[in-house]
């Protein structure tokens, strides 16, 4: 054995236990392919690769190591690890107990049993394990972490105090022990006698980091944002470049909605913690928000390939790839998540919200299948007490989103809620998100009360709304981002309803009563598509509120241009396959018209390459295509000053933009389908008197879009008169709407 192979084994481990996996990984390949190091360079390997989340890669080591090497514990340690981190308790337990029966006092293996008692709600048996550990190694700082968080969940403050300063005096980077210590010492003391204990600390040791941390996890704790920032800057600024403490400043930042600050210190953390789940979620979450779709899909397909199908990992993953247009690929990594769970509720419903988006899959049907199993699913939840409902001059009415502003539910529900007459309505908003826009402002200003939402729990919630009396309580967040449509399950107001948020099918919910509707959205007939009684308006469901800075309507563009310009202003999730082939077949058609697309998704370089390809694929000549990204939505009303006319998308139509659209005087064409979802354009279209540019199938559409190509006069003057029209509208006719709603509200009140 030569001493240059002798060498790249030793490097291997060298590397190793200066914990730089990455380096190990190739000497250690090295070491093994040549028969150095025989199977402890297989069993070094799989730990350089455990190290490093390459969980695929490691396992056939760790498993060769496992049975050459019966007697280490480390083979068996390493692959419990792996299956803990993908969520699989039973094996990760089988892992650790036959360590355990030939090593009864190896500390890892004691912890790892410890840690998945812990996850179990076993709390008793977890303290004994760990207490177990710590007779081995009564000086490991990791063991009186796990003992100072067991220690708080018992109830024991003062317990978890001193073995969380314990820790720190120990380790001063250890962000666990920190938030342990904030929490303990704010249940143990009041509020200034903590951070004076703290700040005592800080002044023994102004160099470490540790009470700097300890200091941020408690402002956090107090809901004081800016001295929780300073003081993790402050931490930072001690220790530099330490994964845990930017992977903590960057969740901090996050739950500031700051994912600009937030993502430069997760995506190094996560670069040196491959295997946190934590910070791969959060990091997707805040590439989400960012629009940065294709690191986010690469982000979470690589922990998949190496976790397996982790819940989180793969919801996320059916979210982004639907928002990039592929429909097909979401819903099977949404179905992948449901079999993966059965009856696991987050991929139930994650499994709806992509659903009717799906070309084929997205009718009334499926989605009422798919409502009805997330209802039979959902655990029993005792029903508040009934409460009596008699007449009453003036009903409680709430309303449960996180939309009050700048958002759809804003734009389709604010003026007609301000027209409800104030003497026969007392209205509570229940904000499930914070927003600060003229919008909320106006929305505040029709409440007579405003409640911030904070606590996550459902229950807590419903006893709040409970509290308050209300009568009629309306959900309009559904199953989309910040809904909380199992609220209504607890039946914390007599009357529930659904209306305008994420309102794409029945929500299957048995505490639902009613949905709010129209004839055109749910004609008769569509009852046993809907679990909810339907409670029709007499024009549409929705009263479009018109931004006051929407740009003039212009002039025709095709008249100067010489051909006609379609457009789209719709997510690329609207787009399916048979959307844009039949656009194709459009524009072969009609050989001098272009087509313009508009949306954030399109601001992402990876999504934006990506969607040129399925353009292309499609047969659509991207030569007379203009694609655009996100704008601010001045700019994008404006855009509509170059579209002669709107091409809607399908199975799911367009509903803010068939508004905004008609507003800038563009004609909507539009294809309706059988689901609420299908139909939205549908609704709108009838609302201002232009049911003609409805089809009802394929053909049809093509034929109204020649239609409206084929004669530019009348189109001028559609346009020019078009905003008018819409102004004069029972679409916008808040007072006339108001009016509708109230006589619904109180009709439903008196038949319930």
């Amino acid at each position: 054995m030569s001493a240059a192979l002798q060498s790249a084994f030793a490097a291997g481990i060298e590397a190793l236990s200066r914990d730089d996996p990455a380096a190990a990984v190739p000497l250690l390949e090295q070491a093994l392919a040549s028969g150095e190091g025989g199977a402890y360079a297989a069993l070094n390997l799989g730990m350089a690769l455990t190290a490093l989340a390459r969980f695929n890669a490691a396992e056939p080591h760790l498993r060769a190591a496992l049975l050459a090497l019966p007697e280490l514990p480390e083979p068996g340690i390493r692959l419990g690890v792996i299956a803990a981190t993908r969520g699989d308790a039973a094996a990760a337990r089988a892992c650790y107990e036959t360590v355990l029966r030939r090593h009864p006092q190896h500390v890892p293996a004691l912890a790892g049993l410890a840690a998945l008692a812990e996850q179990a709600g076993q709390l008793a048996q977890a303290s004994a394990l760990v207490a177990r550990a710590r007779l081995v190694e009564p000086d490991e700082p990791e063991l009186d972490a796990v003992a100072a968080r067991l220690a708080l969940a018992g109830n024991s403050a003062a317990g978890a105090v001193l073995l969380a300063e314990a820790v720190l005096h120990r380790r001063p980077a250890h962000v666990a022990a920190a938030q342990l210590l904030a929490r303990a010492l704010l249940r143990d003391l009041s509020p200034p006698e903590a951070l004076a204990r703290l700040a005592a600390h800080a002044a023994a040791a102004p160099l470490s980091p540790a009470w700097a941390l300890a200091q941020g996890y408690a402002h956090v704790e107090l809901d004081q944002l800016a001295p929780a920032i300073a003081a993790f800057q402050l931490a930072d600024a001690l220790e530099p470049e330490n994964p845990d403490i930017l992977g903590e400043f960057g969740r901090l930042l996050a739950q500031q909605d700051r994912p600009e600050e937030a993502l430069p210190a997760l995506l190094p953390a996560l670069a040196a913690r491959p295997a946190n789940l934590d910070y791969r979620n959060l990091a997707s979450t805040l590439m989400w928000r960012r629009h940065r779709y294709a690191e986010m899909v690469a982000l979470l397909q690589e922990g998949i390939a190496e976790f397996g199908p982790h819940p989180t990992l793969n919801l996320n993953l059916a979210l982004v790839l639907n928002a990039q247009g592929r429909q097909q690929e979401a819903l099977a990594a949404a179905e992948a998540s449901v079999a993966h769970a059965p009856g696991n509720i987050p991929a139930l419903v994650n499994r709806i919200a992509v659903l009717p988006y799906h070309e084929t899959q997205g009718t009334a049907a499926k989605l009422a299948a798919a409502a009805a199993e997330i209802a039979a699913a959902l655990p029993a939840t005792p029903p508040l007490p009934a409460v009596a409902r008699a007449p009453k001059p003036r009903l409680k009415l709430g309303l449960l989103s996180g939309g009050f502003g700048i958002h759809p539910v804003g734009w389709l529900t604010l003026a007609g809620l301000e027209a409800l007459p104030e003497d026969r309505f007392e209205v509570t908003a229940y904000s499930l998100k914070p927003r600060r826009d003229a919008l909320n402002a106006r929305f505040r200003a029709r409440a007579a009360r405003w409640r911030e939402v904070t606590d996550p729990d459902d229950a807590a919630l419903a006893q709040q709304i409970r509290a308050d009396e209300i009568d009629i309580l309306i959900d309009m967040g559904g199953y989309g981002d910040t809904g909380r449509p199992f609220v209504l399950t607890h039946r914390p107001a007599a009357l529930q309803l659904k209306w305008v948020g994420s309102q794409f099918s029945t929500t299957g919910l048995p505490g639902v009563d009613f949905m709010l509707t129209d004839r055109w959205e749910t004609p008769a007939g569509f009852e046993p598509l809907y679990s909810e009684r339907l409670l029709r308006l007499p024009d549409g469901y929705i009263c479009y509120l018109p931004p006051s800075y929407a740009p003039p309507v212009s002039a025709l563009p095709a008249l100067r241009n010489g051909h006609v310009t379609f457009g789209c202003f719709n997510n690329l999730a609207k787009l399916t396959p048979a959307v844009l082939r039949l656009w194709a077949r459009l524009l072969r058609e009609m050989p001098s018209a272009r087509l313009v697309i508009r949306t954030h998704a399109l601001s992402d370089p990876g999504t934006r390459a990506l969607t040129r390809d399925r353009f292309a694929a499609a047969g659509l000549p991207l030569d007379r295509m203009e694609l655009h990204g996100g704008c601010p939505h001045t700019e994008m009303l404006a855009g509509y000053t170059a579209i002669d006319v709107a091409l809607d998308p399908f199975p799911y139509t367009g509903g803010l933009t068939v508004c905004e659209a008609l507003y800038m005087g563009v004609p909507v064409v539009t294809l309706t389908g059988d689901s609420f979802a299908s139909r939205h354009a549908l609704s709108h279209l009838s609302n201002v008197g232009l049911p003609d540019w409805v089809a009802t199938d394929a053909e049809g559409y093509l034929a109204r879009a020649h239609q409206a190509a084929a004669d530019l006069p009348a189109l001028a003057a559609l346009r020019a008169g078009l905003r008018q029209r819409v102004s004069a509208s029972p679409l916008c006719d808040a007072p006339r709407f108001g009016a509708n709603l109230a006589a619904a509200l109180e009709a439903a009140w008196a038949a319930a």
